[in-house]
C-alpha cells in the first residue's frame, strides 16, 4: 500500500593487487597502502513498506521498515521481511491524543490486553493521517471489542466507538460485543486528510477491551471496498451479522450498507437465516414472530435487501404476499410477510446489498437480537 523504496547500500572491500607486489609483501597486502589499489562496490536493495506478519503471530500485522525506521516510528520488531533486508514492525498505541501515520497499526485500550475500567466519562481520541496522497480508506479490524455499555432494554450505547473522516458520511456508532467484525470509513479528497476513531467512555462500571488493527487502503486497490460500504464481504459465501449480534442486542441509531462483491459468473445471490444460532438469528421487533415486508410494519428498525422473491425471477406467490417482490425485511423471521417460517429469499439486483435502518430514538427493547443471514451467490 505504501510507495516508499527503502535504499539499502552495501559494500563489499575489492582489493587490487599490481604485479609488482609480491606476495611477501605484507604491508601491501593488508593495507593496501603501497602497490595496490583498494575499491568499494556498492550493491542497492529497494523494498516498498508494504503489510507483513509478525513471526509471533499469523493474526498480528505490521508494516515492513527498516530496524532504524521501526524504531524511530515506536514500534516493535517481530520477525524480517523483504529478503531479510527489512523488518516487520508492530505498531501500535493506547495513549488517547495519539496520530498514526503507517500502514499498518493497533489502537488498543489503555493496559491491554488487561481490561480497562474508567474512574470518570471522557473519550479517547486516535487519528490516523494517511501515508500517501492516493489513499482513499481506512479499514478497521476488531481483533477484540467487548464490554462497550450498551442498554439491555433499549439498544442505545452508554460507552461507543465512532470513526469520522471527511466526507461527512461516516459509519454508525456501536459499542457492545464485536470481535471478528469489521467496519470502513472513508478518506477526503485531500493529501493531509484522516480519520479520527473516538472511544466514548459513558460507563465507570464495566470493564472494556479492545484490539481494533487499522489498515489503510489505497483508491486503486483491488480489495478497496465500494465507497460507503461499512462492511464489505467477498467469496461466493459468507455470513453477515448485524453490529452486537454477540451480545444479543440490536443496536439504535445504525445507518448503513454491507455490500458483497459480485464474484465472476455469478448472478443471483440467496439470503437465509444462519441455523442453529445463539441469540435469535433473525428477530428485529419485540414479541413478534412473523415475518414482515413494509417499513410501517417495522418502524424501528428494518433491512433493506431490493427485490427478493423465492428465486429472484419469479415474483412473490399469491395470496402470501401483496407485492411481487420485496425490499423490506423485519419483524420475528425472515420469512413471507405474515409467516413464521423461515425461508431462503433471493435477488437478482446489483450490487449486492443488505442495508440496515434503526431508528434513533425508538427503544429496540429486548429481545430484539437482530440478523445473521448465510448468503450463497448463484451461477449465471
Amino acid at each position: 500500500m505504501g510507495t516508499c523504496l527503502h535504499l539499502i547500500l552495501l559494500s563489499a572491500v575489492l582489493v587490487l593487487v599490481s604485479p609488482a607486489a609480491g606476495l611477501g609483501n605484507r604491508v601491501n597486502q593488508t593495507s593496501g597502502t603501497r602497490g595496490g589499489k583498494v575499491f568499494s562496490l556498492f550493491s542497492i536493495v529497494q523494498f516498498p513498506n508494504q503489510a507483513c506478519t509478525s513471526a509471533s503471530s499469523t493474526t498480528t500485522f505490521g508494516t515492513c521498515f527498516t530496524s532504524s525506521e521501526c524504531s524511530t516510528a515506536g514500534g516493535t520488531a517481530d520477525g524480517n521481511c523483504a529478503a531479510g533486508f527489512g523488518v516487520c514492525c508492530v505498531i501500535s498505541t493506547a495513549t488517547c491524543g495519539t496520530t498514526l501515520s503507517s500502514n499498518t497499526s493497533y489502537v488498543r485500550n489503555s493496559g491491554y490486553p488487561s481490561s480497562y475500567t474508567p474512574t470518570s466519562t471522557s473519550t479517547c481520541v486516535f487519528t490516523v493521517k494517511k501515508v500517501s496522497a492516493d489513499i482513499c480508506q481506512l479499514r478497521l479490524d476488531f481483533q477484540t471489542f467487548s464490554g462497550l455499555a450498551t442498554s439491555t432494554t433499549a439498544g442505545d450505547c452508554t460507552d461507543y466507538l465512532t470513526a469520522a473522516g471527511q466526507t461527512g458520511v461516516n459509519p454508525p456508532a456501536i459499542c457492545g460485543t464485536n470481535t471478528g467484525y469489521h467496519m470502513y470509513t472513508e478518506f477526503g479528497n485531500k493529501e493531509d486528510d484522516s480519520i479520527t476513531l473516538t472511544m466514548t467512555y459513558g460507563s465507570t462500571t464495566t470493564a472494556k477491551t479492545y484490539n481494533i488493527l487499522t489498515r489503510q487502503i489505497s483508491c486503486n486497490a483491488a480489495w478497496k471496498a465500494p465507497t460507503d460500504c461499512v462492511q464489505y464481504f467477498t467469496g461466493k459465501t459468507g455470513t453477515i451479522t448485524s453490529y452486537n449480534f454477540a451480545g444479543a442486542q440490536f443496536l439504535q441509531a445504525q445507518y448503513y450498507s454491507n455490500c458483497i462483491r459480485t464474484e465472476q459468473g455469478f448472478c443471483r445471490i440467496q439470503y437465509r437465516e444462519t441455523a442453529g444460532t445463539t441469540p435469535d438469528s433473525f428477530l428485529i421487533a419485540n414479541g413478534q414472530t412473523a415475518g414482515k415486508d413494509e417499513v410501517t410494519g417495522c418502524p424501528a428498525g428494518f433491512l433493506f435487501i431490493p427485490n427478493l422473491s423465492p428465486d429472484g425471477i419469479t415474483p412473490l406467490p399469491i395470496p402470501d404476499s401483496a407485492q411481487e417482490f420485496r425490499s423490506i425485511s423485519c419483524g420475528g423471521a425472515f420469512a413471507i410477510n405474515g409467516k413464521t417460517v423461515s425461508v431462503q429469499l433471493t435477488t437478482a439486483q446489483h450490487p449486492f446489498i443488505v442495508g440496515v435502518y434503526t431508528d434513533t430514538t425508538t427503544a429496540l427493547t429486548s429481545p430484539t437480537t437482530g440478523f445473521s443471514l448465510d448468503y450463497t451467490q448463484l451461477a449465471c
